[in-house]
């Protein structure tokens, strides 16, 4: 199975923190691919795994609920924010 590191997101605000709608997974030099949460979902459900990396550390990705009901996604909880999801850089239109 596949180790993705989640290098950028596509948020929405539907509660007061916005929430993951979409991630791009890539390195340091940028995003290769973008998925959506429902694909991210199917992809852990085969066994695959996302993951941040930042200050040094790297995070686990889960699936999330969020508030308003739809589902997203989370990072694990570390010593450090740099590698939190909403930590990361917005997904541009290219990589």
């Amino acid at each position: 199975m596949t180790a993705y590191r989640i290098v950028c997101t596509n948020q929405t605000g539907c509660s007061a923190a916005g929430h993951i709608i979409g991630v791009g997974t890539g390195s340091d030099a940028g995003w290769t691919a973008q998925w959506t949460v429902g694909e991210v979902y199917r992809a852990m459900q085969s066994g695959h795994t996302f993951y941040t990396y930042g200050g040094g550390a790297r995070a686990s990705v889960k699936p999330y609920n969020c508030a308003c009901g739809n589902g997203s996604l989370r990072s694990g909880a570390d010593a450090t924010t740099a590698n939190n999801l909403d930590s990361l850089n917005l997904c541009r239109l290219s990589a």
